[in-house]
């Protein structure tokens, strides 16, 4: 069944799914300038009557947004429609690395031909299936995980209980956060070093998790040894105003943070056309 174009005597939104199909057309319009009937059927699989519809309803919607170019018989971007913002932007490299990480599938992406594009990966940290579903159901239903980890700091593995409440990605590796019930302390447990998962007793909310609840600010601004034409590439770079960028990440994981920009101890002493940025104000929000 084709759902109606809207009009005036029904002003009732669209649903979920035309939702998503709307939105898939404004973001064709945006990045590539035109879109037609097969893109929204082979995307979505619906029919062509249902394609005709949703460009109509983008259409009413959009005044000034399409244009039927006859020769081409393609759909082309009006004067009505919006520039990508910056998050705009963001989301499609996102998308672009997915598909470089073999994780989307290029018909899926925003474009219709995606660039070709590449990752400059580290090397995969394994992180055994039994141990990640474990730790998302402890998650899930507040349960303690029992379970073996190898410290790095320990000659051997040890059995630990922990109640873990979320996962961290630091850029290389995923971690547990959880707290450690023998040293009562809140602690990230590297996945790939647990084994040996088992499920254990209820666990307490981890509400009392000041560094997870808590956010830093780290204020950011090009090596103060870079030349003037330097600095502004960083600036334009990292999207700073007034050769300033102020960051808000969790505190539990604002080492993590530093640790990928090269904020660490002396950093300020290294070369700027290495170390590009420098770490200017650090402090806790309230």
């Amino acid at each position: 069944m084709t759902e109606p174009p809207p009009s005036a005597s029904s002003p009732t939104p669209p649903r979920w799914s035309v939702e998503r199909r709307l939105e898939f057309i404004a973001s064709r319009l945006q990045w590539e300038g035109r879109i037609n009937r097969a893109d929204l059927v082979g995307r979505f699989g619906v029919s062509p009557n249902q394609a005709t519809a949703d460009l109509k309803r983008f259409e009413a919607l959009h005044p000034d947004a399409l244009r039927y170019d006859q020769r081409a018989k393609t759909y082309r971007a009006g004067p009505g429609v919006a520039r990508p913002a910056a998050p705009e932007a963001l989301a499609l490299l996102r998308e672009l690395r997915l598909i470089a990480e073999g994780v989307l599938a290029p018909p899926e992406s925003t474009l219709a031909s995606p660039p070709a594009a590449d990752v400059a990966e580290p090397p995969a940290r394994p992180v055994p299936s039994d141990v990640l579903s474990a730790v998302i159901e402890a998650i899930r239903d507040r349960r303690v995980l029992e379970a073996t980890y190898q410290s790095f700091s320990a000659p051997t593995p040890s059995r630990r209980s922990l109640a873990p409440h979320a996962l961290v990605f630091d850029g290389f590796r995923w971690h547990a956060r959880a707290r450690d019930l023998v040293q009562d302390r809140f602690r990230d447990f590297v996945l790939g070093r647990l084994s040996d998962p088992s499920m254990a007793g209820p666990a307490a909310a981890a509400r009392d998790d000041r560094e997870w609840n808590t956010r830093t600010e780290l204020e950011i601004a090009p090596h103060p040894g870079l030349a003037p034409h330097q600095r502004a590439a960083i600036e334009a770079d990292y999207g700073m105003t007034g050769g300033r960028l102020r960051l808000h990440p969790r505190a539990a994981v604002t080492y993590y943070v530093k640790r990928r920009l090269g904020l660490t101890e002396g950093h300020m002493d290294r070369q700027p056309t290495d170390q590009h940025v420098v770490l200017v104000s650090e402090r806790l929000e309230s």
